[in-house]
């Protein structure tokens, strides 16, 4: 397998998981939804402080927090992950470009005599 090949796969890879992160986002919006209905149909106003339960019989706000919790944490983490998986995809892309330009000589790769006679062409004309 040549490099090419390997950043190639490791391309595909990382947008594969980048579309898993969206999709986590997209179950993290869910939970944070739902957890803002349920505390908002539950309780009628949102249960902000979690010590103060005046009712313990019913632990539907408790279940509304939770649910509000667990969907902040999880869009950002899924955020977080998209951002680094596109950052990753980007790079290897990248890396493949270089080679192929490499390979096409687009880019004038110099020897070191042909650098140091370009020196001191430019130090007798200055």
């Amino acid at each position: 397998m040549s490099i090419e090949d390997w950043h190639n796969t490791k391309a595909e890879q990382n947008a594969h998981n980048e579309i898993l992160a969206f999709l986590m986002m997209v179950v993290g919006v869910n939970l944070l939804v739902g957890g803002l209905i349920v505390t908002v149909v539950t309780v009628g106003e949102p249960f902000l402080n979690p010590f103060s339960i005046t009712s313990t019989a019913s632990y539907s706000p408790v279940l509304g927090l939770i649910l509000t919790i667990a969907g902040f944490s999880v869009v950002a983490a899924g955020f977080i992950l998209v951002i680094n998986y596109d950052r990753n995809r980007t790079w290897h892309l990248n890396e493949v470009q270089k080679a192929a330009m490499l390979k096409n000589r687009r880019i004038n790769v110099k020897s070191a005599h042909e650098m140091i006679d370009q020196f001191v062409e430019e130090e007798r004309t200055s």
